[in-house]
């Protein structure tokens, strides 16, 4: 287990007995939001922060309501500035506003945690603030894992709320879908139903929902399992649960361009990363998904196999940075997190060594590229763009704004119109520059933004692009 401890109260080491303690949370939460109320670089990533900022500021005019009921201050009266004064009259003639600060020890418990609620594990805030773990400073904190944290005593004092076992359950949902996919397909689209859903499992009735394929990803792979016969370099497939039950023909795309460019691609028995388990902080469900996944993929890292993700960039996320940071500190963890790439980061690390085809038969145009904040997270840079980058006569506009969505919290009843908020804020921005069509590395992202702009938007994975470029059918 990764020990990010450097103060009593910053303890992100699950198995450290104080990481349970509420006091011990509860004064590491005033510690950060007093940290957080500075520099406000992070006012506009997501709902978290301007909720805490909100909050501080109502905390102040509680005081002054509290010191007017007093008799201590007059009535608020509008502020008027020197400027704003007609002409002829003096600054001494201005009403004088008394200023009342919140402070961080005046929120409500509410206000507290719904700060945590509207996290949704973005974690935007990790590379712009200046006080994160891999910045020498006194001052220094993890906002997404003090989320993560602040989530897992919650679940353990009341329990997995029904939508977190519903929507965090992937496996589940994925081989239900492959068995009656077209019939869950048609009655996702019923009213009733949602309105089930949204009684029952807390899913927005207005969420559109992702389809169901008639045939999964990891069954079609066996099917046609790609065959070089000399490899460059060899590769597990870590499908994910999105490609294999929704976005599979991003899986197939992966495949034929990897096959193309001679690399040998197994696919091994695999299950969820757990990632959808730990934003609600169900740490042993989250272990239960994880484990098997490192068993199985540490012996293929052992035979020389690299491990390539195809779908949504959390769950590369996952395996790099969550393994390592929520289980066991062991080899097979550090060689899993040391050895995972994501799919257009391994297609980039292949043209960097010269292992590239660029046979392309066709240009791609202009792009808006959008970027996945769990690349962002990963802190590699802008590997799909720089993947497209490598096909002539293409050129990319850079979108870097999320999409709002965050797998499971954009899908539940209480988030999901904040959810569409940050959503339309994005599709506004990928709209502002001409363009031939638009990408995403992040699936999610994709669903979510073709519903904020009403479906006239389609964005595809620049692997698919690329497919596209080699002139595949």
């Amino acid at each position: 287990m990764v020990n990010h401890t450097n103060t009593e109260n910053t303890v992100y080491d699950i198995t450290n007995p104080l990481y349970w303690d509420k006091s011990s949370l509860y004064s590491e939460m005033d510690r950060v939001y007093d940290i957080c109320i500075g520099c406000r670089l992070c006012f506009n990533l997501c709902p978290s922060f301007p909720s805490l900022f909100n909050s501080i500021d109502n905390a102040g005019e509680r005081k002054r309501d509290v010191a007017e009921n007093q008799g201590i201050v007059e009535k608020k009266i509008e502020k008027k500035e020197y400027l704003d004064l007609p002409e002829g009259k003096h600054a001494s003639e201005a009403s004088i506003e008394v200023e009342f600060r919140g402070e961080v020890s005046d929120l409500t418990d509410l206000e507290r945690w719904k700060v945590v609620d509207l996290c949704y594990q973005c974690k935007l805030c990790d590379p712009i603030c200046p006080y994160t773990p891999d910045k020498e400073h006194e001052f220094q904190l993890d906002f997404p894992k003090l989320m993560t944290r602040s989530q897992a005593i919650r679940t353990r004092s009341r329990g997995v709320r029904m939508s977190d076992k519903f929507l965090s359950n992937t496996d589940f949902t994925g081989k239900l879908g492959s068995i009656i996919g077209p019939l869950l397909n048609y009655f996702n689209e019923l009213s009733i139903v949602r309105w089930f859903m949204e009684k029952f499992f807390g899913i927005h009735r207005y969420r559109n929902l992702p389809k169901f394929q008639k045939e999964k990803f990891s069954s079609w792979f066996q099917k046609n399992k790609p065959i070089v016969s000399d490899p460059i370099e060899k590769v597990v497939l870590f499908g994910t649960c999105f490609t294999d039950s929704h976005d599979i023909e991003l899986g197939k795309a992966a495949v034929a361009v990897l096959e193309h460019n001679e690399v040998e691609c197994i696919y091994p028995k695999q299950q969820c990363c757990g990632a959808p388990y730990l934003s609600p902080g169900d740490f042993n469900n989250f272990k239960n998904q994880a484990l098997p996944n490192v068993d199985e993929l540490s012996e293929w890292v052992n035979k020389g196999y690299k491990i390539v993700v195809t779908g949504p960039p959390t769950c590369s996320l996952t395996l790099k940075k969550e393994y390592p940071d929520y289980l066991e500190d062991d080899e097979k963890i550090k060689k899993i997190s040391k050895n995972t790439f994501d799919i257009s980061e391994y297609l980039v690390y292949l043209n960097k060594n010269g292992k590239l085809k660029t046979n392309f038969t066709n240009s791609l145009g202009t792009i808006n590229y959008h970027v996945s904040c769990h690349l962002k997270a990963q802190k590699m840079g802008f590997k799909g763009r720089d993947l497209l980058r490598i096909v002539p006569n293409t050129k990319i506009n850079l979108i870097n704004r999320c999409s709002g969505m965050d797998g499971g919290w954009g899908m539940k009843f209480e988030f999901f119109e904040e959810s569409m908020k940050v959503g339309e804020r994005c599709v506004n921005d990928l709209g502002q520059k001409e363009y031939d069509s638009i990408c995403t590395d992040c699936s999610l992202a994709s669903h979510q933004l073709s519903q904020a702009s009403d479906g006239h938007i389609n964005l595809d994975h620049p692997v698919i692009k690329l497919y596209n470029a080699y002139g595949f059918k």
